[in-house]
């Protein structure tokens, strides 16, 4: 076990057991010249590189070494290992660490990845004479450990009934980019057929042109398993099935722990179409607003080129599908005769729609972008302003921008619509986005795909 804390380095007085009655008269101080602290040291060599996936005993060697040598009246009270000036272990006077509480000190030093790390480790003895304690220190020896992990691929795709079964269909699991030992965390969303049969397939199957690979291939021991979560096995797999309606799901690995969990949205659209008064339609000019996270809740950009537009929001590209008008007060209403909502001004708008709710709501607000943060002219006191350009649906700027800083895209000069993060698929409220070279940047925002809104900044 770790110890809860240090022992204090004391080269002459420190930790005195004592049992003096305080309160008698205490003895006049010594006159003379105090006398040098003693420095004991001690040698210590690592034990070979340990792999701590191989080790099945509770103990593991880490080091030998010779005690320090005592004199009469002089006993050893025990010893430990520190790492890094942070982590203090137990150790045996044969120099073994509990496994478990070594595992515990290397990832937290370096994380989870099962990879072989150098750890500088110091051995302390503990030696007391006539009540003080001392620490005495080896030299610092460096021991190389292995943590324990599961083998986490950088990426995982679905296959199954979804895509025919067909390797050259696979749906690619999202991932946060991060270490795939400190987030192991893989989600994709799909829409699968009634009655729908899965397994999962790992990147190194891909790379190997060999999809069915086995072992490789992911899935519950039991074939035709039904559950919506369970334990993935890589060795003779068997095919998961989801036994709902045709509809959308979400699919969630935890890689760590070699899990998944299955969660049924249901069948919905993903997109709405929002055609403008006296349009004629065309599904590829017909803007449309998107539901990104499955939730029934719809964002967008529409620009608008007159006071007074009218608009109406369809689930298909056409009016024969379900038509959400105007149910007034901001709500939305399926009924044949709702009228239209229509903006007070020509303008660049932001248009949501949540049918999630009762009654389904909808928001309509002018937006003007511009850019934001200590890299840009304005620092974070104020944006510096973009202009829309109709033609190619872009905002755009250029601007002097300093390196080694930051920016990211905000509306209406308030942070109440701000985008940050992936250039290649922005979000609300995302990362700040670092500039590397001070100089003139042309600096683009494109909202008119809100399946992903896109920027570019390049130094010209």
């Amino acid at each position: 076990m770790k110890k809860i804390a240090l022992y204090m380095l004391m080269l002459a007085s420190a930790l005195v057991a004592c049992d003096e009655d305080f309160n008698e008269d205490v003895a006049a101080p010594q006159s003379w010249e105090q006398e040098d602290g003693k420095s004991v040291s001690f040698s210590a060599t690592a034990a070979s590189a340990i792999d701590l996936a191989t080790v099945t005993t509770d103990s593991v060697a880490v080091c030998s070494f010779t005690a320090p040598p005592v004199s009469e009246g002089q006993t050893i009270t025990g010893f430990d290992l520190s790492f890094d000036q942070k982590i203090l272990l137990n150790l045996t006077p044969t120099g073994k660490v509990a496994t478990a509480d070594l595992q515990s000190a290397v990832t937290q030093l370096f994380g989870k990845r099962p990879q072989a790390r150098t750890m500088k480790g110091v051995v302390h003895a503990y030696m007391k004479t006539n009540g003080q304690v001392f620490r005495a220190s080896s030299d610092t020896i460096n021991i190389i450990v292995t943590p324990v992990a599961p083998v986490i691929e950088t990426a995982y795709y679905l296959i199954g009934n979804m895509n025919d079964w067909d390797g050259a269909k696979l749906v690619k699991f999202n991932h946060s980019g991060k270490d795939v030992y400190e987030d192991p965390y893989f989600t994709v969303i799909v829409k699968v057929p009634a009655n729908c049969y899965w397994k999962i397939i790992p990147q190194s199957n891909v790379d190997a042109s060999n999809v069915w690979a086995n072992p490789g291939v992911l899935g519950p021991s039991a074939d035709g398993d039904t559950s919506a979560t369970g334990t993935l096995v890589n060795d003779n797999a068997q095919a998961g099935k989801i036994a709902e309606e045709a509809g959308y799901v979400k699919f969630t690995l935890n890689m760590m722990e070699s899990t998944y969990t299955i969660d049924y949205i249901g069948d919905m659209v993903l997109q709405l179409y929002v055609p403008e008064a006296d349009q004629v339609w065309n599904s590829d000019l017909t803007p449309i607003i998107y539901c990104q996270n499955y939730d029934k809740k719809y964002d967008g950009y529409v620009n608008f080129t007159a006071a007074g537009q009218a608009f109406k929001f369809t689930a298909q590209p056409s009016w024969d599908g379900t038509k959400y008008g105007n149910g007034g007060d901001g709500t939305l209403s399926t009924d044949a005769d709702a009228g239209n909502m229509s903006v007070t001004e020509a303008g660049y708008y932001r248009l949501t729609a949540n049918l999630a709710t009762t009654p389904m709501t909808y928001t309509v607000t002018k937006t003007v972008w511009g850019i934001i943060g200590d890299a840009t002219p304005g620092s974070w006191d104020a944006s510096t302003d973009m202009t829309y350009n109709a033609t190619t649906g872009e905002w755009t700027v250029t601007a002097e921008l300093t390196g080694g800083k930051v920016m990211k895209f905000r509306a209406n000069n308030a942070w109440d619509i701000n985008l940050g993060g992936n250039a290649s698929n922005l979000t609300y409220g995302g990362d700040n986005m670092s500039i590397a070279e001070s100089g003139t940047y042309l600096i683009t925002l494109n909202l008119s795909d809100p399946k992903a809104y896109k920027c570019t900044i390049v130094k010209q």
